[in-house]
């Protein structure tokens, strides 16, 4: 019977969509212990829900990330942040203007990993990054010699010169249901839009399956030395106007309009996107699949953008008030601890008027609820939104005891 792998503490920046989010998922499944960053509230929600913790630290800071890092007491890193970079050719090109911030979270991350002695790095990179050839590219490849390319792989030589030892995994075109590029394609598809054209083939990658990689090589027993290079696609490549009519059945419409050659699309000098388009993205991940045990669940794009419209589906079902207003069990014991139990012992109640005797507990009644305040509940993380309406009431049931006590202190200072 194989040994069971230890929980390990993983830092993961870019965690709250994407590839990052869906890490971030498969690592708690996992049953390891996740810090993952977030830029905003929407973004910490879903972190919360996942089952990990939310950080909120400018990537570009090393000493941001260390202080993290210490709090997380990691011993593994993944940095899913470039993610953006990778997305789905259509996107909006304004991603490539990125590019010193690109450079300074890399920096910044191995600055950081190195001086905390991190044992394992992954970080992710991409496919489009090899030079343009007849058959897949594999590892060890030339890289692409257009200028445009030249922050993807410095930032990966910044990762390669730090002496950390891990993985930078380049990866094809990364899509899914949290995948900003994903959704905004979907909408676009919607919305009757004419897409940018792209006929020459390229890899694909659903995020769950690229969470699994990145999953794999952190558990992976044996060792390495240095960052090594891999790639991560599914089997069946497609160009990215077969993609998008894929994305169009999935979601029940008719074949998207591609936009033709102009006559002044010629003229115009190209940007990050055009040269996407243009361009044969063809990886080939034997490496990670023979010596990983790594297998994607959706082989080829159908099967992955059925599972992405899936996703949105269900997202579209959820009650969004409840959403929003789930009870957090760890949030609930800080309270009650900080103000039910500290400032209880401070603060003796005094005799309750008359006038509130009705409606204000009984001084027995205030004692024990504050003596069964005195030590918090252990956290078990995040409340799911679809728990059963026997937890929903049991939550239900704890504010109005909270609200009852804070009455009952107010009452008392009165």
């Amino acid at each position: 019977m194989a040994e069971a792998n230890p929980a390990l503490n993983v830092f993961v920046t870019g965690g709250a969509h994407g590839a990052g989010l869906a890490t971030t998922r498969a690592l708690v499944r996992r049953g390891h212990n996740v810090l993952a960053t977030a830029s905003d509230g929407e973004g910490a929600l879903a972190i919360r829900l996942a089952g990990a913790l939310p950080v909120y630290p400018e990537l570009s800071r090393a000493g941001e990330l260390r202080s993290y890092l210490r709090l997380a007491k990691a011993n593994a890193v993944v940095h899913a942040a470039p993610q953006s970079f990778g997305a789905l050719p259509h996107a909006d090109p304004h991603e490539a203007a990125c590019a010193e911030q690109l450079l300074a979270c890399a920096a910044a991350i191995a600055q950081a990993s190195k001086e905390q002695a991190i044992p394992r790095l992954v970080s992710l990179s991409f496919g489009y990054l090899y030079e343009d050839s007849q058959g897949a590219a594999r590892e060890g490849d030339r890289n692409a010699r257009d200028a445009v390319y030249a922050p993807m792989l410095e930032a990966e030589e910044i990762l390669r010169d730090s002496g950390l030892n891990g993985f930078i995994l380049r990866s094809a075109y990364i899509y899914g249901g949290n995948s900003p590029s994903s959704s905004a394609l979907a909408q676009s598809i919607k919305n009757s839009r004419r897409l940018p054209a792209g006929a020459k083939p390229a890899s694909w990658i659903h995020e769950d399956d690229l969470a699994a990689a990145i999953v794999s090589l952190l558990e992976w027993r044996g060792d390495v030395q240095g960052m090594r290079t891999l790639n991560a696609a599914a089997d069946a490549p497609c160009s990215p106007n077969d993609f998008a009519a894929g994305m169009s059945a999935a979601l029940g419409l008719s074949a998207p309009a591609i936009a033709g050659a102009g006559f002044l699309t010629g003229l115009r000098q190209q940007d990050f996107r055009d040269k996407l388009l243009a361009r044969s993205v063809v990886i080939k991940s034997a490496a990670l699949r023979d010596q990983f045990d790594w297998q994607p669940r959706h082989n080829n794009v159908e099967s992955g953008l059925a599972a992405t419209a899936l996703t949105w589906r269900l997202q579209e079902a959820v009650d969004r008030a409840d959403y929003y207003n789930y009870q957090d069990k760890a949030a609930e014991a800080i309270a009650d601890f900080a103000y039910d139990a500290a400032l209880s012992e401070a603060v003796a109640p005094a005799p309750a008027p008359v006038a509130a005797a009705a409606s204000a507990p009984t001084p027995a009644a205030a004692s024990e609820a504050a003596a069964k305040a005195a030590a918090p509940p252990a956290s078990d993380g995040p409340t799911p939104w679809n728990e059963g309406d026997a937890k929903r009431e049991e939550r239900r049931r704890k504010a109005l005891e909270r609200k009852a006590k804070r009455a009952a202190r107010q009452a008392g200072g009165n």
